[in-house]
């Protein structure tokens, strides 16, 4: 039977998508590109905001055009929406063949069998108290690079946030079983981890009864082979000294941190119940750029919360400016079912939200277009992801993190290897990404000087 597969949201849930997709292989089943040739298909969803699970259940019904089409029997949906709504998305979208939750995904091979056999399934149960997400994966990701996924759920309770609800409390998976994936990873010629969970900077909390992604990234940096260790989504109430002098010290772990402030007057942190105010975040940035050396910054903003007034609006703006993030997203709050937030006072309309964060993303596309014409004319090693031509590749510096922010194209007269990391001279901006020629010479550098 031929597996198609869409995955939709974080890294995530990309991380799970890999794991289902190995699950399948090992069990003889053939994945399709190519969503005409599959006779099943899986969308694997996301269920955070209400841009995604709109998202989730337009390319349901669009997916589901196939079976009428006769050229797709079944259709599964996973992921969070599954868990979120269950036998709900089941009973209202009569195309599905079975909805599946965040707990029972790894037994994806034994639901296909089940649905094959005529039953329409609904597999949603509490979110797991352990860590789960594991098995053999089959890599996605562009040449070089895969995520690392080292914890699920989360244990913050952000007023605005679903993922409590929806993926459960903190579980980390154990130190050694990381690094043996890491390990399994690079073997297969992978040289860029991308450590990823819903609060990084909160592993091993569950399990050692402290913060323990120092010790977690420093036997990381011992994995033979293994060349950039890149750390996303690091909640600020929790990025503590240990964690900087790791990042500070450690030669693996690229000065690159994605650390989501979601906003910087104390009325709207206070009422997110983000646990840190304006002059924590303030010092805290200020201490990165101390002690890090040619540290590349990335954030998240949420604009249009319950009761944000201009006052709180520009106290935003004057910290963007005053801190100068290298890259930043911003999203428009929205009330979601069960939260917080969704009972406050003060909703703002949808048009002043949407306003806001286009002022946001005005602003920093002047700060990211200044950030990186600083980088002109500096040769830095640049991962090799694919390529256009045979004179021109797409690749990713340490200042650039997969998918959410730029690419660097490269020119070159040799030709280079996907997965690689070569030497690029760094020679021109093109809106957020760069454009450089490969320098020939070896990409060794001690640590981004």
């Amino acid at each position: 039977m031929n597996i198609g597969f869409i995955s939709l949201g974080c890294a995530k849930n990309r991380v799970d998508t890999e794991i289902m997709i190995g699950i399948l292989k090992k069990s003889g089943y053939r994945i399709v590109e190519s969503l005409n040739k599959a006779d099943l298909i899986i969308v694997n969803t996301c269920g955070f905001i209400n841009a995604a699970k709109e998202e989730a259940i337009n390319t349901i019904i669009k997916t589901g055009k196939l079976k009428e089409e006769g050229r797709l029997q079944y259709l599964i949906a996973t992921g969070c929406l599954s868990q979120r709504y269950g036998t709900e998305l089941l009973d209202e979208m009569p195309e599905l063949d079975g909805v599946i939750g965040i707990s029972s995904f790894t037994g994806i091979d034994r639901a296909i069998e089940a649905v094959v056999a005529g039953k329409r399934i609904s597999w949603i149960e509490n979110p797991p108290s352990q860590f789960i997400e594991e098995g053999p994966r089959s890599i996605t990701t562009p040449a070089g690079s895969a995520y690392l996924k080292i914890a699920e759920g989360c244990n913050n309770r952000c007023s605005y946030c679903t993922i409590p609800l929806i993926r459960g409390q903190l579980r980390s998976k154990p130190v050694e079983k990381v690094i043996t994936e890491a390990r399994e990873l690079v073997d297969k010629g992978i040289k860029e981890l991308v450590v990823i969970a819903q609060d990084t900077a909160a592993y091993g909390s569950d399990l050692y009864g402290k913060s323990s992604l120092p010790q977690l990234l420093k036997k990381l940096c011992q994995v033979n082979g293994l060349e950039w260790i890149r750390i996303m989504y690091l909640h600020p109430a929790h990025l503590n000294d240990e964690i900087i002098e790791t990042v500070a010290t450690e030669t693996k772990i690229l000065p690159y941190l994605d650390i989501p402030i979601q906003h910087a007057a104390d009325k709207i942190l206070s009422s997110m119940n983000r646990k840190h105010d304006y002059d924590a975040l303030n010092s805290l940035i200020i201490k990165l750029k101390k002690s890090i050396a040619n540290l590349v910054l990335r954030t998240t903003l949420m604009v249009g919360y319950p009761g944000e007034e201009e006052n709180d609006f520009k106290e935003l703006l004057d910290f963007m400016v005053q801190n100068e993030f290298d890259w930043l997203g911003a999203f428009s709050y929205a009330a979601e079912d069960g939260t917080v937030a969704e009972r406050l006072d003060n909703q703002i309309p949808d048009e002043v939200k949407e306003e806001r964060k286009n002022t946001v993303l005005r602003l920093q596309n002047g700060i990211t277009r200044k950030k990186n014409i600083t980088r002109l004319n500096k040769i830095e090693p640049i991962l090799i992801s694919s390529g256009i031509s045979k004179n021109l590749f797409i690749g990713r510096g340490y200042y650039q993190a997969p998918e959410v922010d730029g690419i660097t194209l490269v020119k070159t007269e040799t030709r280079l290897s996907r997965g690689e990391i070569i030497n690029v001279q760094l020679k021109g901006v093109r809106d957020y990404d760069m454009i450089g020629e490969y320098i020939n010479e070896s990409s060794k550098q001690p640590h981004f000087t």
